[in-house]
């Protein structure tokens, strides 16, 4: 009788831990920060029993409660990168499930995953197409490895059209412009420090010609706002980095409130173009632990952290409305 008292209290416990998130999935902060609303979805390498190898997978965070969610099943691979569709009702992400990185796409709530490429390249960065019927992504399909371009994919057949053809490095880390007519990415371009730095660039899809956004300097990840006035992107010119916001025309930068001696990355505007949701750690690379955080560019709302603990957090993309 001890020993089954014993075992069902045990069980329990694990079932109060997993529902408290301190098992199965990211912690968020306690308290949690009031008066924001809407959902992210995100990716963390956090080790849980269910995750004990430290794979990236998927979740969401309630930003009304604080609530974390795991998104999809996971499993002995890597899902990452999340992204919304237009009206909110799938999420496409990446995955090495099948071995190279391909893309891939679920409903909201994890279920009828669908796999959307198929190549034994690795495709990266799934960016929507506001009116929900292709997609922009990075691949070294062409190329190999460390040698991306631009592509973009057409659900209805398939079909799949490379963007980019002359960069010598890098084409990556898209973004499209709500109009659908432009793409922000990032291309190794910068002179910086005895070699080429990342820079953001905007491409015409009509015409397929690029220009970089001289005025930002050395600069990744960039996200363009909802409203399509300003592009948010990750200022990389000293120190630690910072998020830069500039207008579309790639002028007039301001520099988002943060941490001082964090790190920040990965923008992501909510959908009212107002906040801006990220990630911040102590180090870049060695030492790295991201959290999400939210920053308000008007300085209206104190910058606010939402995860904290083991794990790395990252790239977060605020479901639209």
């Amino acid at each position: 009788m001890r020993s089954n008292a014993r075992t069902c209290f045990l069980a329990v416990a694990l079932l109060s831990l997993v529902a408290s998130g301190a098992v199965a999935q990211p912690t968020s902060v306690a308290p949690f920060p009031r008066g924001l609303s809407g959902t992210l979805a995100f990716q963390s390498d956090k080790v849980t029993n269910s995750n004990p190898s430290g794979r990236v997978r998927l979740y969401t965070i309630d930003l009304a409660s604080g609530a974390v969610t795991a998104l999809g099943t996971g499993g002995d691979w890597d899902d990452e990168q999340p992204r919304w569709s237009p009206d909110g009702r799938r999420v496409a992400f990446k995955s090495n499930r099948g071995g190279s990185y391909n893309l891939y796409v679920m409903d909201a709530d994890g279920r009828n995953v669908e796999r959307l490429t198929d190549h034994a390249g690795n495709d990266h960065d799934p960016t929507w197409l506001l009116d929900g019927e292709s997609m922009v992504f990075t691949s070294d399909r062409d190329r190999g490895i460390g040698r991306n371009d631009l592509y973009r994919l057409w659900f209805a057949d398939g079909r799949v059209e490379r963007l980019t053809v002359y960069f010598e490095g890098r084409a990556i880390m898209p973004s499209v412009s709500p109009d659908g007519n432009w793409v922000a990415f990032v291309a190794q371009t910068f002179p910086y420090e005895g070699g080429w730095a990342y820079q953001v660039h905007v491409l015409e899809l009509a015409t397929r010609q690029t220009w970089p956004f001289d005025v930002t300097g050395p600069g990744c990840w960039p996200n363009w706002s909802p409203d399509g006035q300003s592009i948010a992107h990750v200022w990389m010119g000293t120190g630690p980095t910072r998020i830069q916001v500039v207008s579309s025309f790639g002028i007039d930068p301001v520099a988002v409130p943060g941490e001082a001696t964090r790190w920040h990355y990965y923008p992501d505007w909510s959908p009212d173009s107002r906040l801006l949701a990220l990630s911040v750690s102590p180090e870049h690379h060695e030492g790295e632990d991201w959290d999400l955080a939210i920053a308000d560019p008007s300085r209206s709302l104190p910058f606010q952290r939402l995860t904290t603990g083991s794990g790395n957090d990252r790239l977060p993309d605020w479901k639209p409305r």
